[in-house]
Order: C-alpha cells, then sequence, then structure tokens
C-alpha cells in the first residue's frame, strides 16, 4: 500500500501542473452528475413515485450508486484503461517487479478530477438523508456503512473482470461496460422495478440488489428483516470469483510481441 499511495501522490502532482485543465475537468464532471439528478427529478415530477418510491428515496439509491462508481473510477483508473498497459507491452514491464501485479496495474492511472462528481454525490446523498425519515441506530449506522463499502467493492470487482479480459482480447471490450455504466444506472433504482430475470442476474450474478435494495429496505423501515441489513457481505463472493478470474489471466498471458 505505501506503493501505492506513493504513486497516487506522483500522480495527483502531475495533474496539478495543468491547473486550468484540472479545474475545467473538475467542473465538468461535477456538472455530468448534477445534469444527471436533475433529469431524475424531472421524471418524478411526471410520475410523482416509482412504485412505493419517492424522489429522495430514489436520490439516495443514485447517490450511493454515482458516489461509489465516482471512487472506483479516481482510484482503480489504472484497470479501467488496462487495455493500454496490455497494448504498450507495459505489462511485461510489471511482471518482472517484485510486487503484487493487481496493485501495479491500479497504480498506473489516478484521476483526481473526479472529485467533482464525488462532492456532487455526496451533496445528493445528504440533502435525501436529511429528507428522509429515517430512525438512526447503531445498526443502522453500520447497515448504512456496509453499504457504501459493499458497493465499492462491486464496482472495484467489476473493473477486475474488465481488464482481465484483455489478457485474451488485447483491447478492451465494450460490452463490459454493460456491467460498469450499466451496473449503476441500475443500482440507482429499487431492483424490485425491473423484470425478474434481471433482478435475479443484478442480485445473484452481479450482486447490486444485496447493496442498493435489501439493505436499503430495512434502513427505510421498509422491512424489519435484520437481515438485510448485513446482506452486502456477500458482496466479497463476487470480489473473490473475479479476483480468481484475474489470475487465471495472469497466467495465461503470453505478452503482446511489442
Amino acid at each position: 500500500m505505501k506503493l501505492y499511495f506513493k504513486t497516487v501522490l506522483m500522480n495527483i502532482k502531475s495533474q496539478l501542473e495543468y491547473k486550468k485543465a484540472f479545474i475545467i475537468s473538475t467542473f465538468g464532471s461535477f456538472l455530468i452528475t448534477f445534469l444527471l439528478i436533475i433529469a431524475v427529478y424531472f421524471l418524478f415530477l411526471n410520475f410523482n413515485q416509482v412504485g412505493d418510491w419517492t424522489f429522495y428515496e430514489v436520490a439516495f439509491l443514485f447517490g450511493l450508486s454515482y458516489f461509489n462508481f465516482s471512487l472506483a473510477e479516481m482510484f482503480l483508473r489504472g484497470l479501467d484503461h488496462f487495455d493500454e498497459t496490455i497494448r504498450n507491452g507495459e505489462f511485461d514491464r510489471l511482471m518482472i517487479r517484485p510486487q503484487n501485479l493487481l496493485i501495479q496495474s491500479i497504480c498506473m492511472e489516478f484521476d483526481l478530477s473526479k472529485i467533482g462528481r464525488i462532492v456532487q454525490t455526496l451533496i445528493v446523498l445528504v440533502i435525501s438523508i436529511s429528507k428522509i425519515n429515517i430512525d438512526w441506530t447503531k445498526y443502522k449506522i453500520l447497515v448504512f456503512i456496509l453499504m457504501n463499502i459493499g458497493c465499492f467493492i462491486i464496482f472495484f470487482a467489476i473493473f477486475i473482470l474488465k481488464a482481465t479480459f484483455c489478457f485474451w482480447t488485447i483491447n478492451g471490450l465494450e460490452f463490459m461496460n454493460i456491467l460498469s455504466e450499466g451496473g449503476k444506472k441500475v443500482a440507482q433504482y429499487p431492483i424490485n422495478i425491473y423484470e425478474k430475470w434481471f433482478r435475479l442476474f443484478f442480485t445473484y450474478i452481479v450482486p447490486f440488489g444485496i447493496v442498493n435494495y435489501f439493505p436499503v429496505m430495512y434502513l427505510f423501515g421498509k422491512s424489519n428483516n435484520l437481515y438485510f441489513g448485513i446482506t452486502p457481505i456477500g458482496t466479497i463472493v463476487f470480489f473473490v470469483t473475479c479476483i480468481f478470474i484475474w489470475e487465471i489471466g495472469v497466467k495465461h498471458y503470453e505478452s503482446t510481441g511489442s
């Protein structure tokens, strides 16, 4: 981890060398997320509720999803652009270093400009929480923390999976964005509004349902089932599975030949 934080610091310094570009990028990421939540607001102006979910409850899910996705984009950018690392032969150089390959790959890039989106989503979360009547207890605070950790773990695992496919395809696969970009959009709404097959896929295969639906049901008082609060722990299974697939990819890597 010492290596990671040193690399992050160097990346931050290099990005701050171009202050105007950094400010424009940061403001752009802030504005884009702001427009997205405005779109959700206009949706509710027409329909009032989505099922039995109010605007602020959906805004909470929106903030949760986009906040953790933005953190993943900031800290795990090296995995998101892993196809470039493979194509230019940089991964061959990483393999001869006595450091963990996954950590080194993550260290390849850090995107500080995503701070704009993180600030925006935090504002959405704070406002939505203030508008929702949540009876906060120590257990519910723990549930909220587990939800955020679990959501970040899912995006982390998806980025690992997306990078792993590059061992076989060299170029990144656009369809993997269905899980990353599509996943965050799925997670911004309660999963019970979707078709059954869709709900099953995003609960038991890519487990967004266990971080954005079941714990939220308990948090908002829509269910008294205490076990709903700890379902985010199940994301560890998905994460470990993706790590295992990554290790298989590394073993089958045959270099780019460049």
